[in-house]
């Protein structure tokens, strides 16, 4: 398809003149700052108005949108432009399920039509049909098979902690360790979950030591930090 040609028009805000191409609505504009500006001004409503639909008769945005045809998003920015106080997100009981009430989507089902447009999507992104017998349509699939392939630049850390050695030297270590923080004993089902960490006694970067359960210590998420910190003038745990 040919593009229009180039050429010189005034912007529909401010009247600088600008070398455009045409366009379907008529109107050209200078920057995105004008174009916004523009938009502003083509509020169908008064303050006066959305003030009293807003406030008064305590209609949402998206009822005042419903009225005047435009998206709820430019309703809540008229709004906001006119310093009317808004409402917080989630105060219409309407909009909430109640205890004890039925949903709305029980019975509904999607038309023959969604649901071969829906078919006919999936089947071009590679998925198929779930079978029982078979699982999941990314069952075995790995590398350049999977939607997140990147070409092969997962993160070297990322990497190593989802290899196989890295998961059984950390079952050793949790066994060893008997769910215990090594330096201050404490329990991990006494602390909250997931505050313990995998601590390398030598760094990370020596390869042939990441995955050593002799170079590994089970730690609370404060003993940690305090192996890290400056106030280990011992160097405890560091090797």
């Amino acid at each position: 398809m040919k593009c229009p040609p180039l050429r010189l028009y005034q912007c529909s805000t401010c009247g600088k003149a600008i070398v455009r191409r045409a366009t379907k609505t008529g109107r050209t504009y200078c920057d995105i700052d004008c174009k916004a500006e523009w938009q502003r001004l083509q509020r169908p409503v008064s303050r006066q108005w959305l003030h009293r639909k807003y406030v008064t008769e305590h209609m949402s945005a998206n009822d005042i949108a419903v009225i005047v045809r435009r998206d709820p998003k430019s309703v809540w920015n008229w709004l906001k432009a006119d310093a009317v106080e808004t409402r917080p997100r989630g105060h219409d009981e309407r909009q909430r399920f109640k205890k004890g009430q039925p949903s709305r989507f029980i019975g509904r089902q999607h038309s023959p039509e969604t649901k071969a447009k829906l078919s006919a999507i999936a089947k071009a992104d590679g998925r198929v049909p779930f079978h029982p017998s078979i699982g999941s349509y990314m069952k075995g699939r790995k590398g350049p098979d999977t939607p997140n392939w990147k070409g092969g630049s997962t993160p070297e850390r990322q990497a190593c902690y989802s290899s196989h050695e890295w998961k059984e030297a950390v079952k050793a270590v949790w066994h060893r360790a008997k769910a215990r923080c090594e330096r201050c004993d404490v329990r991990h089902n006494t602390a909250l979950r997931g505050s313990f960490d995998m601590h390398h006694i030598v760094s990370f970067s020596n390869r042939s030591l990441r995955c050593l359960p002799a170079n590994l210590v089970l730690l609370c998420d404060e003993c940690h930090k305090f192996v890290h910190s400056r106030a280990n003038t011992s160097k405890e745990w560091l090797g």
